[in-house]
């Protein structure tokens, strides 16, 4: 131990670290244009050429505006399901991000490999970023040493979810917000650390902070270590540690009121969630994901997912899990985090960082500021473990077991994980392969009209329009689907131009389906008629919570001119209707990732 612990204090050891984590994240390069990267692409050129997608190249992050118009254009082309709400909005304020992508599409646009060095580039600015407050921070905060530092750092740059963000180029704002917004809390401790002279700090953190929000909505979890800041590091009265919050608050309000007035936000999604337009649906959807992301940050399994839980029926055992795994590391914390001030920021800021993310669905993708205070928290564990196993606690079993606690922490994070880096890193990969088998099963012939009965999700063929105009590649004249294969779907020839659909248990009835309509904020009712140009739907029996049970689908042109199509194990297939009533099954998500 003594060995390890004179290499980590060695000058060395931070740079080894940080350039076998970029090693192990480089094989992200070998990744392709998927999913956003092709809706960035589409809306940074001129003309995007599909009706209801706008040129926008300097403001990428856009996925639907909350205009009618622009609702119902998308809905026609396919790139959305008939139940969207009209009034659907997802649009993201991320200006800093979109620059940084639209010199990518200007110097190099159909090159994903350097889109992805770019990515690489952010990757290695945060891991410096957060190595410098790492050392910062152990320099005078802790009793342990400041060779822990370069243990928190290895703990952080070589986590697995690291992987997931470098390698997709849409997600790169998160590597944005992340290095700007260390930047914010270094600047602040300087200025909180510092002499009366270090004013130049006391405007830089804010300013910072304002560069971060303009990156990611991530950002906001600077906010949760300002906090923890000044609540055990900050040595000056009560009343100046509030002081010295208010420039940041000032900030978040100004951009807040930026963010609205210029049309940004969320709405009529069941999956994306504004904690300040809908704090009751935020609060009831946070209470699961934030242990399901301490629980992606501190152990396995990942917090991606958090989304099929619910198909198996297992939301409530995993979050239940996900309670007792942070109970154990409480416990045995509990004297570290009495005795260290430090250890008490680590896990105050980890816990808080995790509520502005739960906004939206766990993913490992999003940790990268939870993982600051869980790889610090955890680093000061194990160096308890080997140095000051009196921080352990009192008696000999429970020094034992809190040391066990430690050694699988260590062969969680410092065994396993450095290898599923390298394979996470192209996890989006796997992501494409998966929409491209979808696609390979969609016809090109831009003459036809392709229904699907059911798909497992929207997004497998949401895209795919989208996709097409990318790749500058045909696509059907009309492309629908009528339900989500999660659950078994019936399917009822009614007559030459018309089908009944009724989805077991109702249409919607996971989170997963949810991305475009949340039933809590746009039930529907018997008799609601959404109108294509391809066809009608008619809702005729609903859900008690308003999902629908029993929709009829008329078409414009008869059943025998329409090509049907459902989903196979991997990818659609041809389906030919019945005479009477066929039941679907369940799309199996195990083959779908084959």
């Amino acid at each position: 131990m003594e060995t390890v612990v004179r290499w980590l204090s060695s000058r060395a050891a931070p740079w080894v670290v940080l350039a076998l984590a970029l090693a192990l994240a480089a094989p992200a390069l070998t990744g392709d244009f998927t999913a956003d990267d092709h809706l960035h692409r589409v809306v940074s050129r001129a003309t995007p050429g599909m009706a209801g997608l706008h040129a926008r190249p300097l403001d990428l992050f856009v996925f639907a505006t909350g205009d009618l118009d622009d609702v119902t254009a998308l809905r026609d082309s396919g790139a959305y399901p008939w139940w969207v709400d009209p009034a659907l909005k997802l649009a993201f304020f991320r200006p800093l991000s979109s620059v940084t992508h639209a010199l990518d599409h200007t110097l190099w646009p159909d090159s994903a490999p350097l889109h992805l060095a770019h990515n690489l580039i952010w990757l290695a600015l945060s891991l410096v970023a957060v190595w410098r407050l790492y050392r910062r921070l152990f320099a005078d905060g802790s009793a342990l040493g400041s060779w822990v530092a370069v243990l928190a750092l290895a703990l952080y740059a070589l986590d697995d979810a690291r992987g997931p963000v470098v390698g997709w180029i849409a997600n790169r704002n998160s590597l944005i917000a992340l290095t700007l917004g260390i930047a914010a809390l270094l600047a602040h401790d300087r200025w909180r650390r510092g002499s009366a002279g270090e004013w130049r700090a006391a405007i830089a953190g804010p300013a910072w902070f304002a560069g971060a929000l303009c990156a990611g909505e991530s950002a906001i979890a600077v906010l949760a270590y300002l906090a923890a800041y000044a609540l055990w590091l900050d040595r000056a009265p009560v009343r100046a540690r509030a002081l010295a919050l208010a420039p940041y608050l000032g900030v978040l309000v100004g951009w807040r009121a930026i963010y609205v007035a210029l049309g940004y936000g969320v709405a009529g999604s069941g999956i994306y969630l504004d904690p300040g337009s809908a704090p009751a649906s935020f609060a009831a959807a946070a209470v699961e994901r934030i242990p399901l992301l301490l629980l992606g940050q501190l152990g396995l399994p990942w917090s991606d997912a958090a989304s099929v839980y619910p198909l198996i029926g297992a939301m409530g055992l995993m979050v239940g899990i996900a309670a007792m795994v942070l109970l154990l590391l409480g416990l045995a914390c509990a004297r570290l985090l009495r005795r260290e001030p430090l250890a008490r920021f680590f896990a105050t800021g980890m816990v808080l960082s995790a509520v502005p993310i739960a906004s939206t669905f766990p993913a490992d993708r999003l940790l990268g500021f939870v993982g600051i205070g869980g790889a610090g928290l955890v680093a000061m564990l194990v160096a308890a473990a080997l140095r000051e196993r009196a921080l352990l606690g009192d008696g000999r079993l429970r020094r034992t077991a809190t040391t066990v606690i430690a050694l699988l922490m260590v062969l969680v994070h410092l065994l396993f994980a450095p290898p599923l880096l390298a394979l996470r890193s192209r996890s989006m990969v796997t992501v494409a392969r998966v929409i491209d088998r979808a696609d390979a099963g969609i016809p090109s012939d831009a003459s036809r009209t392709v229904i699907i009965i059911s798909t497992p999700s929207d997004a497998l063929v949401g895209f795919i329009p989208i996709m097409r105009a990318s790749r500058h590649q045909p696509c059907p004249a009309h492309l629908h689907w009528l339900a989500t294969a999660t659950t078994p779907v019936t399917v009822e020839r009614v007559d030459d131009h018309a089908l009944r659909i009724q989805p077991a248990g109702g249409l919607l009835p996971y989170e997963l389906d949810r991305m475009m309509r949340s039933p809590q904020t746009a039930p529907f009712a018997p008799g609601d008629r959404v109108v294509l140009t391809a066809m009608t739907i008619t809702v005729e029996a609903v859900t008690p919570d308003g999902r629908p049970t029993s929709y009829l689908a008329r078409f414009t042109m008869p059943l025998a001119a329409i090509t049907f199509l459902r989903w196979g194990d991997t990818s659609y297939i041809p389906y030919t209707l019945p005479a009477g009533r066929e039941t679907l099954p369940a799309a199996d998500f195990a083959k779908l990732l084959e």
